[in-house]
Parts: structure tokens; C-alpha cells; sequence
């Protein structure tokens, strides 16, 4: 009997597993297979038995009852295999249940076991620029109705920051996870903790150097102290910290120090990205970009050192030096994306890929089904399902989605570029 195609949806759980509750998404894709994720920070693919045997033990169902939907929907599956699946079902769902506080969602490593050549949905974050309350809180919600369980809120200067614990409630409403990036020194300590006490999951914070000169004068007077503070206040109100690391050439030599000292006041967790620029371009480089072919070289060495100290990193796709704006407010506006996994939705509705330039449409005034069917989406899963990865640098992880070299793999935001 010929199944009907299944209508993509996100399902929002919460189990107790040991002291505390873990928050599951379960995502069914156009195709039935999905995606279950524990605390934005683990994923695990699911097949479309996978997703039917998921959503049945969440919702109560005895094994009894699994088996007979799943020998109905899906003919000559023998009785072991059935005992068996569902086994490794209930394994894994226990085991995503205790992740630890890790944000967010791990990174493309290699494109052949991330499933992105299945029928997705959607992406799994949305980065969502602060702009005035209401179009937010749209942004927000028309995220979720795309099924992407998990949004990021970029703070602004410009911007009311009062209104972030409100952002922060709205997600959380929803069931989204909920995290907040920005500077320290635009975030007073009662709104992080107002965000913490509306359901804030993790806060981003831009950390560029331990040393304290070098830091402040890439952010504001005084950040680096503000950070170390918010940091120390992340623990006390149990919400997961992250620094955000830009990678140039003010810090590259000293990537050992900055992840020795994330080591050092309790960070596990740090999102990377490099301001690149090209190699002929002499002024990017003169002016703190990295070159692009500095790039897998700068990259070693943080794997290097992050695994010395024990941070977990993510590396965000290299952002393209723009040579009309000054080299603060790119580090300040941080990478396009956190992540393969994640889109950028712009305040005024715009959604951008995370490499690449060009807009896909606005999710404000469009179908998400239009938007994801967009031609800069398309090439953009077409370079994650055939990487430019050479012989050189086989290992690096970096290149798991692009090579760090090629500048059409990296974040396209130019003043006057394709993106604006």
C-alpha cells in the first residue's frame, strides 16, 4: 500500500533522565525520515521507521503497540529485527538525554553522514537579528512554523535590549531552544538574568583575547572584564556559556593562550570563525583579515590547542573581509551563521545561507517551502553534498563543508555584495 507523503512538522518533548528534564525535538522531513535533537546540542538522523518508533514511545506507547504499527506501515520487517530496532530506539533516546551542556548543535564534519542529501525541512538554527519587538517576535514564530527547533537572538546596539528577555519568552513558548549572542558590554546583568528566568538556553558572548588591551579595543572599554563577569553569572543562573572567537590577525598567534584561558574560567564551548580575505588582497591583509591561504594552517593549530585544553569548538563559515567597513563592527556583527546547520534571518525578514551570497526571500512575507526551494539554497546543498575537500589537509575538520580557501565557500555580506 503506497504511504502518504508525510507533512513536515516539528514535535516538542520534555523527559526526566537522572536530576534533570532533557527537551527533545523530533523533526519529520518531506521524505518521513527526521532528526531527533536533545538540548539543541545533540542530533541524531532518524530513518522513517526511525521517526514512527520515536514519536510512539514519546507519546507513551508500550513496545507491543510499536511493533504492530511498524509491521503495518512497513512490510517483511522480521519480529528480531523489530525487538531490536525498538531497543536501539529506547538506547538512543537515553543516551541523547544526557549530552551535557554543550551549544549548540555539532557541525557539518563530513557531508556524507549528515543526511543533508535527504529531503530536509529546514535548517536546525536560525540566527535571528534583533529589530523592533513585534517583527521579532514574527521572525521568531514563523521560524518555528519552517520546523526549525532552535533560535539564536543577535542582540543589537541600536536596539532595546529590555525587549531580549521578551524575545527570550516568546521562543521559548514556542519550544524553540533559545540562545542570545552579543557584546557584553550591551547586556547588563538583570536582562541575562531576566532571559535566564524566561527560559535563555545559552549565551554567546564575543571573546577575542585574554589579553585585555587587545580585547577592548575590537569591542568597548572595559568588555573584557564584563565578559569574564557575564560568564561567571552564566553559572550561577545554570545557563550554558559560549564564546564566540574571531580568528584575524591580531589573535592568530596566540590561539594556545585564548583556549588555555576559555580552559582555564570553566568555557567548554567556543564558536570559531575566520575574517578572511583573499591572498592578492593586500589591503584586507594589512588591515587584520586573515589570507586565505593562512587559513587551514590557523585552523590546526586550534584544533590543536582546543583539544589540549578540552573546549569543544565549532568553526562558523569564514566571513569575507569587507574593505568598506572597519575591522570592529565586522568582528562585533560576528559570523553570518553559527554553523552549517543554522540561516541567518535578517531584521527586516531576510533569510541569507550560511555560505555564499545572495537572499533566499523573506520569511516575513513568504512560504518557507519558497524559500527553501530558492537557487542560493540549492547550490549551497549542493556544495555541502560535494565538497571541494583536496589531499592536502584530509583531517581538518574545517573543511568538512568547504575548503577554507575558496572564497565562494565563505559568508558574502560586502557592502554592495550580491547578499545586501
Amino acid at each position: 500500500m503506497r504511504q502518504a507523503k508525510p507533512r513536515a512538522q516539528i514535535l516538542h518533548y520534555e523527559r526526566l533522565e537522572g536530576e534533570w528534564p532533557t527537551r527533545f525535538h523530533l523533526r519529520v522531513d518531506p521524505d518521513g525520515g527526521g532528526i531527533l535533537l536533545a538540548n539543541a546540542s545533540e542530533a541524531a538522523y532518524l530513518s522513517q521507521a526511525g521517526v514512527v518508533m520515536a514519536q510512539m514511545l514519546f507519546d507513551g506507547a508500550d513496545e507491543g503497540a510499536v511493533r504492530t504499527e511498524i509491521a503495518r506501515r512497513f512490510a517483511d520487517v522480521p519480529a528480531s529485527q523489530l525487538t531490536a530496532d525498538i531497543a536501539a530506539m529506547r538506547k538512543l533516546i537515553a543516551d541523547l538525554a544526557e549530552p551535557g551542556d554543550n551549544y549548540p548543535v555539532s557541525n557539518l564534519t563530513d557531508p556524507d553522514t549528515t543526511s543533508w542529501a535527504r529531503e530536509l525541512a529546514a535548517p536546525l538554527q536560525a540566527d535571528i537579528v534583533q529589530g523592533d519587538l513585534a517583527t521579532t517576535e514574527n521572525a521568531i514564530r514563523k521560524a518555528w512554523d519552517a520546523t526549525i527547533p532552535h533560535a539564536t537572538i543577535l542582540a543589537q546596539p541600536d536596539a532595546n535590549m529590555l525587549e531580549l528577555p521578551l524575545l527570550t519568552q516568546v521562543a521559548e513558548d514556542t519550544g524553540m531552544i533559545c540562545g542570545l549572542r552579543g557584546l557584553a558590554s550591551w547586556l547588563e546583568p538583570e536582562v541575562i538574568a531576566e532571559a535566564a528566568m524566561a527560559g535563555l538556553d545559552h549565551l554567546d558572548l564575543l571573546y577575542i583575547s585574554p589579553l585585555e588591551d587587545e580585547h577592548n579595543a575590537l569591542t568597548a572599554p572595559g568588555d573584557l572584564g564584563r565578559v569574564l563577569a557575564a560568564f561567571e553569572q552564566c553559572r550561577e543562573l545554570e545557563l550554558c556559556p559560549v564564546a564566540q572567537v574571531p580568528l584575524m590577525d591580531a589573535n592568530a598567534d596566540i590561539i594556545d593562550e585564548i583556549m588555555e584561558h576559555l580552559r582555564k574560567i570553566g568555557i567548554d564551548n567556543a564558536v570559531c570563525f575566520a575574517l578572511a580575505c583573499e591572498d592578492e588582497d593586500e589591503a584586507g591583509d594589512a588591515a587584520g583579515a586573515l589570507p586565505a591561504r593562512a587559513l587551514p594552517q590557523v585552523a590546526m593549530v586550534l584544533i590543536e590547542a582546543a583539544e589540549e585544553a578540552d573546549v569543544r569548538y565549532l568553526w562558523a563559515p569564514p566571513v569575507w573581509f569587507d574593505a568598506n567597513r572597519p575591522l570592529a563592527d565586522q568582528i562585533q556583527r560576528g559570523p553570518r551563521t553559527a554553523g552549517d546547520v543554522a540561516v541567518r534571518i535578517e531584521a527586516d525578514g531576510s533569510v541569507l545561507p550560511a555560505r555564499g551570497a545572495g537572499c533566499a526571500g523573506n520569511i516575513l512575507t513568504q512560504s518557507w517551502e519558497e524559500i527553501w526551494s530558492a537557487e542560493c539554497f540549492a547550490r549551497y546543498r549542493e556544495r555541502l553534498r560535494n565538497p571541494s575537500r583536496c589531499s592536502n589537509c584530509p583531517d581538518l575538520e574545517i573543511c568538512g563543508a568547504d575548503c577554507p580557501k575558496d572564497p565562494a565557500g565563505w559568508s558574502d555580506d560586502r557592502e554592495g555584495g550580491a547578499a545586501q
